[in-house]
């Protein structure tokens, strides 16, 4: 029973990540109710979203604002990161409202985030990244429009989209991760009956489904509005798959997240050097940082490297480091 204090159900006792939710007040209809809370809240989200930029441009246009072009590049950027940050709130409210459980066990096994861990992991991503750029550099030259330069504004416009990009990008790639290798795994995780013997809950229950569904479905909605995408669609799929597993084997999404900001506060500074503010908006960069104009075989080569290098790595800090990857035991 859900007592009159706002209780909530303990954390599974030695449990995976993608089981965190199976808590002792699951019930069948809890996965439905929560994609279809998360889903209105995410509608009236963006429709909020949407009116205000509509009332900045309005203003912008009427000559309020200077250099209202810049300024709209900045706007757009900003109000995108912060749009997709704010499903770190949904998210968290899913699961502490609907779910009735920690919020803290979207973050880890251990119920909040593990910061010690994260700056790790965002210490160890500059590494994978740093090939990448080499790679990037060797090959680039067959990537189509890899050296595209346009008019990035001067310093004044660089100086306000590096504060935009340093300040939300964190917040945004903590946001998609939490929805994607965060809510998704844990509700098909939480879809395995714990004491069913049958070949269908035992598959349930084994972390494979959970990490599926975490590591493609942002991928399948990118194909679905890029559906000529081809490379990039499939390293997306490589990049989610990646994280995904991570999240399992490290029991928290601390590693998605380092790689995952650290690749797009370089990636989106490249698109504000170059001058295309206004393409991120559009989907010029999508899910690890990846930039649409270079969908060639360079781009899977580049996530493989990157993302096989970084697996390697973190895995390695996890075992000399001790990382649970499992909830604590249930206390008696």
């Amino acid at each position: 029973m859900r007592s009159k204090q706002f209780a909530c159900a303990a954390i599974p006792g030695s449990e995976s990540y993608h089981r965190l939710a199976r808590t002792s007040l699951f019930r069948w209809w809890i996965p439905p109710l929560a994609v279809l809370v998360f889903a209105v809240l995410l509608f009236f989200l963006w429709v909020g979203v949407v009116v205000v930029m509509t009332i900045f441009a309005i203003l912008g246009g009427s000559g309020l604002a200077p250099d209202s072009v810049r300024v709209g590049e900045i706007a757009g950027l900003a109000f995108g990161l912060s749009a997709i940050a704010l499903l770190i709130p949904v998210t968290l409210f899913v699961a502490r409202v609907v779910q009735w459980r920690r919020a803290g066990s979207l973050f880890s096994v251990a119920g909040r985030m593990r910061w010690r861990w994260l700056a790790r992991c965002v210490f160890g991503a500059a590494v994978p990244l740093t090939l990448g750029a080499g790679l990037f550099m060797f090959l680039g030259d067959t990537a189509a429009g890899a050296g595209a330069v346009g008019d990035n504004g001067g310093t004044e416009v660089l100086a306000a989209a590096a504060f935009v990009i340093v300040l939300l990008v964190p917040f945004q790639s903590a946001a998609e991760e939490m929805t994607m290798r965060g809510l998704v795994m844990q509700l098909v995780g939480s879809l395995g009956s714990p004491s069913g013997d049958s070949a269908f809950s035992r598959v349930l229950r084994s972390p494979w489904p959970a990490v599926l569904a975490g590591g493609t479905l942002f991928a399948a909605l990118y194909a679905a509005t890029h559906p000529g995408a081809l490379w990039n669609t499939v390293s997306l799929v490589v990049f989610g798959l990646g994280m995904a597993w991570l999240t399992w084997r490290t029991g928290g999404l601390e590693a998605a997240i380092g790689l995952h900001v650290v690749n797009s506060l370089v990636q989106l500074s490249l698109c504000a050097l170059t001058g295309r503010l206004s393409e991120i908006g559009t989907g010029a960069v999508v899910g690890g940082g990846l930039l649409t104009d270079t969908d060639t075989p360079v781009t899977l080569v580049l996530t493989v490297a990157q993302v096989g290098l970084y697996l390697l790595l973190v895995t390695g800090f996890a075992r000399r480091r001790g990382v649970s990857r499992r909830s604590a035991a249930a206390q008696p």
